[in-house]
C-alpha cells in the first residue's frame, strides 16, 4: 500500500555525531517456485521471470483520468504531491505537500472539496505535509501531520474527526493495516559496528506497530536503513555527509493483514503479522550487479552540471572519494494490491514483479515510463506523472488482470 514520509535526515545526522509499492489470474506457464520449511518459517525460493516475459495482463495505452493544469492557479495546479488514494465512491484525495492540504476529486475530476491548510492546529498539516493520504477504516481519510506527531482523520464527507497523538519520534509512517494499526520505522542506531570512521554507514532503523490509537504495540525489529557515505574529523564528529547514489535502504508495505519488509541488499522479504511474528520469507533469483566507478562519477556530474563552474568544481571534489557500493539495490519499492497481490519495483526501471498471497511469483507487468505509482486497485493503477516543463499530473490508467 503507502509509504508516509516523514523527515529522518536531522535525526541521522544527530545521531552520526553522537557515534563520533486475482488469485485466480496466475500464468498457466509461469516462474518456479519452491518453498522451504525448516524452522517452522516458510521460505519461498521463486526464480527470476525472463526479463522480456509479461504477466497476461493489460494496461490501458492512456490514463482513463488526469487531473491537473499547467497555469491558472486552481486547485487542480499542484505542486509536490506525494500522494493519492481513490475512495469506495470513486473520488480521488491528493496529498499535496506544496500547500499544506488535501484535495478531493470528483470521479469525472472535478474539484470537491480541500480539506486542511498549513498550521499546527487540529486538521492542520506543518510545511511540506502531508506526504500521504490513505484510507483509515469505517471510509475515514488519514493523513500524517509529519513533525507534529500525529495523524489526522477526516470522514467521508470531509470533516476532520480527531488527531491521533503516535507515540513515536521522528519515523516515518509506513503503512496502514487493516484494523487501523499504524506501521512506523524509525532510527535505532548504528549498523556495522560504527565508530565514527569515515566510511559508509546504514543506521538501523526498528519497524513497529502502533495501535489505532496511536500507542506502541509490536516490534518487527530493526533493520539496516539508508546508506550514507560519512565523513568523520578527529573526535568522532560529523564533518559531511551524503546519501549514496547507489545505496540501499529498507522498505515495505502492509501486504493483506501482514507488513512485509524487505532490506534492499538482497532480494528478500520477510512478511510478518502484526503481532510481531514472522510468517514467510520470500526471495526471488536474480544477479545485483554492482555499480562502477565511472558509473558513480557519472551520476555525480549530472547532479551538479547546472552549478556555477566554482560551485560544481567544488560539489565534484567534495565526493570524488565516496567508495563505491559492493552492489545495486536488489529492488526498488514494495506495494500491495487490494487483491492481496504483492508487487515489487525492478531498481530505477518501470517494470514490477508481481507476487500472490502466498509468495509464489506470477510474472512482470511494465508500468507507463516515469510514472509513479502510489495505489494499485483490482483494476486500476494511481499516481503521479509530469510532464517535459516539471508539471505534475495525478492519472489514473485501467489495469485489466482477467
Amino acid at each position: 500500500m503507502k509509504t508516509i514520509r516523514l523527515d529522518l535526515t536531522l535525526l541521522a545526522l544527530a545521531l552520526f555525531n553522537l557515534t563520533g509499492d486475482n488469485a485466480s489470474a496466475a500464468p498457466v506457464d509461469g516462474p518456479h517456485s519452491a518453498i522451504q520449511d525448516t524452522t517452522d518459517i516458510p521460505i519461498i525460493e521463486n526464480e527470476r521471470p525472463p526479463p522480456d516475459s509479461r504477466l497476461p495482463w493489460r494496461i490501458s495505452d492512456e490514463p482513463s483520468l488526469s487531473i491537473g493544469s499547467v497555469a491558472g492557479g486552481g486547485p487542480d495546479q499542484f505542486y509536490g504531491v506525494m500522494d493519492a488514494t481513490r475512495l469506495p465512491d470513486g473520488r480521488i484525495v491528493i496529498a499535496n505537500a506544496g500547500s499544506s492540504e488535501l484535495r478531493v476529486f470528483n470521479p469525472d475530476g472535478s474539484h470537491a472539496a480541500t480539506l486542511g491548510r498549513r498550521g499546527e492546529g487540529p486538521g492542520e498539516f506543518a510545511s511540506y505535509a502531508p506526504t500521504v493520504v490513505a484510507l483509515w477504516p469505517g471510509d475515514s481519510i488519514a493523513a500524517p501531520n509529519g513533525r507534529q506527531g500525529r495523524l489526522s482523520i477526516f470522514d467521508r464527507d470531509g470533516n476532520h474527526g480527531r488527531d491521533v497523538r503516535l507515540e513515536v519520534g521522528f519515523a516515518d509512517i509506513v503503512d496502514l493495516l487493516p484494523d487501523g494499526g499504524i506501521v512506523t520505522s524509525g532510527v535505532a542506531g548504528m549498523h556495522g559496528g560504527m565508530t565514527g570512521s569515515t566510511g559508509l554507514v546504514r543506521p538501523d532503523v526498528e519497524w513497529k506497530v502502533l495501535g489505532p490509537d496511536g500507542k506502541l504495540g509490536a516490534s518487527f525489529g530493526e533493520f539496516p536503513g539508508t546508506e550514507w557515505w560519512a565523513v568523520f574529523a578527529r573526535g568522532g564528529q560529523i564533518e559531511s555527509s551524503r546519501i549514496h547514489p547507489f545505496g540501499r535502504n529498507t522498505v515495505g508495505a502492509v501486504w493483506g493483514d501482514l507488513v512485509a519488509i524487505g532490506d534492499q541488499a538482497a532480494y528478500e522479504i520477510k512478511a510478518f503479522a502484526a503481532d510481531g511474528t514472522l510468517v514467510r520469507i520470500v526471495r526471488r533469483d536474480g544477479d545485483l550487479g554492482r555499480p562502477t566507478r565511472s558509473e558513480q562519477d557519472s551520476y555525480w556530474e549530472r547532479r551538479y552540471a547546472d552549478l556555477p563552474p566554482d560551485s560544481r568544481a567544488e560539489s565534484l571534489r567534495a565526493v570524488k572519494d565516496m567508495p563505491v557500493v559492493d552492489s545495486y539495490p536488489a529492488f526498488s519499492r514494495i506495494l500491495s494490491d487490494r487483491l492481496g497481490y504483492l508487487w515489487v519495483q525492478e531498481r530505477w526501471s518501470s517494470i514490477w514483479t508481481v507476487f500472490d498471497q502466498e509468495g509464489h511469483v506470477q510474472g512482470l507487468v511494465e508500468m507507463p515510463s516515469g510514472f509513479g505509482v502510489f495505489e494499485i486497485g483490482e483494476d486500476y493503477i494511481l499516481g503521479r506523472a509530469r510532464d517535459d516543463l516539471g508539471v505534475e499530473y495525478v492519472q489514473m490508467y485501467d489495469l485489466h488482470t482477467g
